[in-house]
């Protein structure tokens, strides 16, 4: 299932950077956690099922979006998607001020974005950008919405100059909140693949420069193939970088 059919987040974004945990004795959190970096969602699900605290509702929501990926039809997706987003939604109201419930939430409300109407793809938009807003501002360390305030960004810029001037997009942002991401979390495939596929979206937007944005995300995505893949989405994500830079050559 090409990732690019789900711009403007694809699922693995979801997914990375699943750390924390506790020190002690392994709680449900951190099974599901450690089941989510083995690519078993179904396991984390289970291991969470039941759960109201916010951060155990931020993790099922990420958890469902890892079902996703291995969903066999759209339809099912789409369930899964929307079971996120409720969930995400549970996490925030039992603490408004979880970070990842933020990011979970935006991401959610993210990848159910294709196929809807302009005017509520401008008001879901206006959402998702005050979610990571939001999410940032609680915890700057949230590599994860730094990522997703980028490719915002990138989105919006694709569109063409009026709308980006008229939801206040810019391209420096777009590259401050990938290389914020990318700096705190630097052995992070993903980053550095979203980062590259951001730029080529920019590059077809715009044709004269598409030559050097092209040849930055190479680079990009060249620093990307140098990185030992730790758990089973940066493997994922690895095999991502290496059939772009085929595409690029």
């Amino acid at each position: 299932m090409p990732r690019r059919d789900l711009r403007p987040l694809r699922l693995a974004a979801l997914l990375v950077t699943l750390v924390g945990g506790s020190l002690g004795a392994a709680t449900p959190v951190d099974d599901a956690r450690a089941a989510l970096l083995r690519g078993q969602p179904d396991a984390a699900v289970t291991a969470l099922t039941g759960r109201s605290d916010a951060p155990s509702l931020a993790l099922l929501a990420r958890a469902y979006v890892g079902q996703a990926v291995f969903a066999p039809t759209d339809a099912a997706r789409r369930a899964l998607y929307a079971r996120s987003e409720g969930t995400a939604r549970a996490a925030l109201a039992a603490d408004p001020r979880n970070p990842e419930a933020h990011v979970e939430l935006a991401n959610a409300l993210a990848l159910q974005l294709p196929g809807t109407g302009l005017v509520k793809a401008a008001q879901v938009g206006r959402e998702i950008r005050a979610l990571y807003e939001r999410a940032v501002t609680l915890d700057p360390q949230q590599a994860r919405a730094w990522m997703g305030l980028g490719g915002w960004h990138a989105q919006a810029l694709a569109l063409g100059s009026l709308v980006a001037v008229a939801v206040g997009a810019s391209e420096q942002a777009m590259r401050d909140g990938h290389r914020r991401a990318i700096e705190l979390e630097p052995n992070e495939v993903f980053y550095r693949l979203t980062y590259a596929d951001d730029l080529l979206l920019l590059a077809r937007a715009q044709p004269r420069r598409a030559g050097a944005l092209t040849a930055e995300a190479r680079g990009v995505l060249t620093a990307a193939a140098a990185l030992t893949p730790a758990t089973y989405w940066q493997a994922y994500d690895l095999k991502q970088v290496r059939a772009r830079l085929t595409t690029l050559k």
